[in-house]
């Protein structure tokens, strides 16, 4: 079904017109639900729709968005970098023109979907999604949060970051955190592990996460946990993902990163991220 993918972007096209070294971690048990209400179902999207994401839980945000951290792309609100289509909400970037006129090597453009104003998280709580990401040299594919810090919802770190999963480059899936420092809000705390490359196919990527902990999964098996203890033995302030306040939750294809180095002339475009389902429940 999915392989009609490409005549279809073809006809949207022409209508409308996403450290420290992480480390692979061991297998590990599931983290204990807690009581009352576990496993209610918050909220979803099994992104069935056509066109654009549904705009009662997702938003966009345009621009140059990561350029600090030496992305190449612009991120648009078009139908060529964000559609729905056959089941699969499908982001893409694109060697082109961006609207902002800026040449090589920043001619990309792509989409930053977010929940942002629309649906939030709040621990404890389970994220995961069904998702097929590419994997090239100079991409970054990711599923993450950001955290809505009162009167700090654009301040990284102190606001927190969670990344579900990141696929960065040729690497195989990686799993992070970025906060601040007990002693300097505006200093990152990073932490986080991977595992090596998965095929190319839909896989299921997932948090569970509690006040004091947050625990990776990939296709049901736990890949990497970390703790508020641990967290504060480095250095930093858990506050972030405590519950103190709600994240929102993003989808996009960077293209270009001071982590992953720029893309090659040789690496082929468009790159698509394709999301089969999205749930959020609680833990």
């Amino acid at each position: 079904m999915r392989s009609l993918f490409t005549i279809v972007a073809v006809a949207l096209t022409t209508m409308a017109v996403a450290v420290s070294s992480a480390t692979a971690a061991p297998s590990l048990a599931a983290p204990p639900r807690t009581q009352g209400g576990a496993g209610t179902l918050l909220w979803e999207d099994q992104f069935n729709g056509y066109g654009g994401p549904d705009p009662s839980k997702w938003g966009f945000q345009t621009g140059r968005w990561g350029a600090s951290s030496g992305e190449q792309q612009y991120y648009t609100n078009s139908w060529n970098n964000a559609n729905q289509f056959n089941g699969s909400l499908n982001i893409t970037a694109r060697r082109e023109y961006p609207p902002d006129r800026k040449r090589a090597p920043y001619n990309f453009t792509s989409a930053r979907v977010v929940s942002m104003g629309k649906q939030s998280v709040t621990p404890p709580v389970r994220i995961e999604a069904s998702i097929k990401m590419p994997s090239a040299q100079g991409l970054l594919p990711a599923f993450w949060t950001l955290g809505l810090q009162p009167g700090g919802e654009y301040s990284w770190p102190s606001q927190g970051e969670v990344d579900i999963v990141e696929i960065p480059g040729l690497y195989g899936p990686s799993f992070n955190l970025h906060g601040p420092s007990k002693w300097n809000s505006n200093q990152d705390v990073k932490t986080g592990g991977s595992m090596n490359p998965v095929n190319n196919g839909f896989h299921t990527y997932r948090i569970d996460w509690l006040p004091n902990s947050i625990t990776w999964f990939v296709d049901g098996v736990a890949r990497y946990s970390f703790t508020q203890a641990q967290y504060e033995a480095k250095g930093g302030n858990w506050k972030a993902f405590s519950g103190a306040w709600p994240h929102y939750i993003l989808f996009n294809v960077a293209v270009g990163n001071n982590w992953t180095g720029k893309t090659l002339n040789s690496t082929p475009y468009p790159q698509t991220m394709s999301v089969d389902w999205l749930r959020v429940s609680r833990l």
